[in-house]
Order: C-alpha cells, then sequence, then structure tokens
C-alpha cells in the first residue's frame, strides 16, 4: 500500500537484515571472548592461592622403565664405594630386576623394586625411603637402573634423597666379588612388596 509506513525488517530490505545478523554475531563472539578470558583469569588467580596449586612451569613426562632417560640428578656409583656404605642405615640399595633374577641373586641387603612393581609397591618403597639419605639402584646393567631412579628421585620431589645407580649394575657387583644374597626380598614381604 502506498503512503503506508515501511518496516524497517521488511522482506523489501534484504541488506538490513544481513547487517543485523552480522552485528549480533559480532556481538556474540565479543561476550564468548570476554567470558573465556574473565573465566581463565579466574582459574589462574584460584590456582595460585591454592596451598596444592598446579605448576604452570616446568612440566616433565614421567619415565617408564622402557623409557628415555632424561637429565636428571642421578649419578654412577661404583661397586666399591657401595660396597664402602654396608651397614649404614641411611642407605637404602634397591634391585630393579625381575623377581626371578633377584631370587636367584642380588646385593646383600637390597630390597626389591621391579619395573613392573604396582604404585602400592611404589608407595611401600616411598615409606622406606623416609629419613635416608641416600638410594643405590642397580639393574643388570646401569641403564636399566637409571629411568628407574630418575623416576623415584622425582616421586620424592622436595623431599632430600641422593640417588645413585651402581655403575655396571649387578654384574659389575658380581664381579667385584662383594656380598651376595638369594631368595626373596625379606623386608618387603613384611612390607607388602614384591
Amino acid at each position: 500500500m502506498p503512503g503506508a509506513p515501511t518496516n524497517d525488517l521488511t522482506p523489501g530490505r534484504p541488506e538490513l537484515l544481513r547487517a543485523l545478523g552480522r552485528n549480533e554475531l559480532a556481538g556474540a563472539a565479543w561476550r564468548a571472548l570476554v567470558l573465556a578470558v574473565a573465566a581463565a583469569l579466574v582459574g589462574f588467580a584460584y590456582n595460585h592461592v591454592r596451598s596444592d596449586r598446579v605448576a604452570l612451569t616446568g612440566y616433565s613426562p614421567p619415565t617408564s622403565c622402557t623409557g628415555e632417560a632424561e637429565a636428571t640428578a642421578v649419578t654412577a656409583i661404583s661397586a666399591s664405594e657401595v660396597a664402602s656404605l654396608c651397614g649404614d642405615r641411611d642407605v637404602v640399595v634397591a634391585d630393579v630386576r625381575p623377581p626371578e633374577r633377584f631370587e636367584q641373586g642380588h646385593v646383600a641387603g637390597a630390597i626389591h623394586l621391579p619395573c613392573s612393581a604396582s604404585n602400592d609397591a611404589a608407595r611401600v618403597a616411598d615409606t622406606l625411603l623416609e629419613g635416608k639419605r641416600m638410594l643405590v639402584v642397580y639393574g643388570e646393567t646401569s641403564d636399566d637402573a637409571r629411568p628407574v631412579a630418575e623416576s623415584l628421585l622425582r616421586r620424592r620431589g622436595d623431599k632430600p634423597l641422593e640417588v645413585r645407580v651402581l655403575e655396571g649394575g649387578f654384574s659389575a657387583w658380581f664381579q667385584g666379588g662383594f656380598a651376595c644374597s638369594s631368595g626373596p626380598c625379606d623386608d618387603c614381604q613384611k612390607k607388602g612388596q614384591p
């Protein structure tokens, strides 16, 4: 009808409808961005005031028994140096070889902590390390023991503990003529470890 008022949203004005749609979309995008930034800031602030906050830097992935060794504070120690530590109550020696190999022969007084140990066994080992100043880890070779030693060191966190790897592994100990035992780990069985 000529002379009738025109509504801005009438089908005769498609460019206006398109413009309104773009403006609403842009406004929604801005609102979503502001909301996301606000949520991130609240999350960072909450993490900062928590006593058990999540570290946002310095992440290192866990090491498994077959993983690549990474640079840590774990150093090698000779069989003769380990032998000189025998009888020191502040030193724990841990064998990470399979149970059959441990039972066939191991460093006298060593605990058994195989790579396949469950989390419960690892927690028991953690308990055995309370108050100790040094942990010596060995496998068939130094390379077998290093990933486990590094993992145990990381697991200890801020608790002071010097972690060393027996240079040359069990064969170096055996060839050196140092004290060996055989059979299952007596102390481990008392504490529920394999």
